[in-house]
């Protein structure tokens, strides 16, 4: 049946945490008001893995669509809640710290390029009630980006956290560690060894990507591993030893916070133990 409808717009959500950015985690729900406006002419939204689309079964033109119905309800919008199904959303999101409240995203302030029509994020300081934020999509929006009587699509593009990461290496076997370093493929050099005390009173040494934030990502794109380098004998180079292939990666909900530094960063502790 759906395909006898019309297609008005698409809203798509994309996010760099997630692999190919393809966001999975958001379902977008009619408000209150767009729901009876749906009821009444009969419009059917089509879910997708990352999106919706809306569509209605209608023989008129859309821009005399659209002007009837503001002109018979007094609505000029579509207007649709966003909730989230991973409870980890606000960690591995780029968002500001201490901010508590709603996502917002309105067709009246967007970002064109290549013919994408980016909506803009508002942050909001009231929370919801039972919603992550709001995407108000505006008949005159709607009409104005397409030009070609197709139909128009929206993106919402979110960013993953990125975070100083942090290794507190832990050794419980007194293990002969000459000259430890964390080495990888990627062109980020780790800061440390620190020795430190944490807070459960136990000796760590600590390696830190410093002002290098990295960003988080549901499958790991960077991979270190801890590495011991002896010294050498006779002038000749030792290679060095792998104490641990493949370090682990952040679990966004193991967020701390950087001491000492002037600006704010968020941390990821990570612990191993050898």
């Amino acid at each position: 049946m759906i395909e006898k409808y019309q297609r008005l717009f698409q809203l798509d959500v994309y996010h760099s945490y997630f692999q190919k950015s393809i966001c999975r985690c958001l379902e977008f729900n009619a408000d209150s008001a767009t729901e009876q406006l749906m009821k009444r002419f009969r419009f059917l939204i089509r879910r997708q893995i990352n999106g919706i689309g809306l569509y209605v079964n209608a023989s008129q033109p859309l821009k005399e669509l659209l002007a009837y119905i503001e002109q018979a309800t007094g609505q000029d919008a579509f207007c649709f809640e966003m909730r989230t199904n991973n409870p980890d959303f606000n960690f591995f999101t780029e968002l500001p710290s201490n901010w508590v409240g709603q996502l917002l995203y309105d067709s009246s302030n967007t970002t064109v390029d290549n013919q994408n029509v980016q909506l803009n994020q508002q942050l909001s300081g009231n929370p919801g009630t039972n919603c992550l934020g709001k995407a108000t999509l505006r008949f005159a929006d709607i009409l104005k980006f397409n030009k070609d009587e197709g139909s128009v699509s929206f993106d919402i593009k979110l960013m993953a956290r990125a975070t100083q990461w942090q290794y507190f290496i832990i050794n419980r076997n007194t293990l002969q560690l000459y000259n430890l370093a964390i080495s990888g493929k990627e062109t980020i050099n780790f800061e440390g060894p620190e020795n430190v005390v944490m807070e459960t009173g136990q000796n760590a040494l600590l390696f830190s990507s410093g002002s290098k934030l990295i960003p988080l990502s549901e499958v790991p794109v960077y991979k270190f591993d801890l590495i011991n380098r002896p010294a050498s004998t006779d002038n000749r180079p030792v290679q060095p030893q792998i104490i641990i292939k493949g370090l682990p990666t952040p679990i966004p909900e193991w967020i701390g916070k950087v001491t000492g530094n002037a600006a704010e960063q968020l941390s990821s502790p990570m612990y191993v133990y050898l």
